[in-house]
């Protein structure tokens, strides 16, 4: 039975580090890939890039929503897809991939 009266003091929350157990704590992400619509690929269009289709068609289109087309880019654009949550959102790294812009630096 609750007292009447307020404690005078203060309880305390439970922290993760009052935890008993030693599993990790999981969040409920998933892999998302960055697929292209086959006029995208047929155009040469990526979907990491190609802004206009991503604020336009993500979550706004029922073709593109059967299909999730640029999962990846229209979650990270704020226009994902009802319920995706993720887990690889691109992190600030250098990319490991050569640059073409040197190639086309005069000499």
């Amino acid at each position: 039975m609750p007292s009447s009266m307020p404690s005078s003091e203060p309880s305390s929350m439970p922290s993760l580090t009052d935890r008993t157990d030693a599993s990790p704590i999981s969040i409920d992400c998933i892999i998302c890939d960055d697929e292209e619509t086959p006029w995208m690929k047929n155009n040469e269009k990526d979907c990491s890039t190609f802004y206009y289709v991503i604020n336009t068609y993500c979550n706004k289109s029922t073709y593109w929503n059967n299909n999730k087309f640029c999962r990846l880019s229209c979650y990270n654009a704020g226009n994902g897809y009802a319920g995706d949550v993720c887990c690889n959102v691109p992190s600030s790294e250098p990319s490991s991939e050569p640059s073409s812009m040197a190639s086309s630096m005069p000499s």
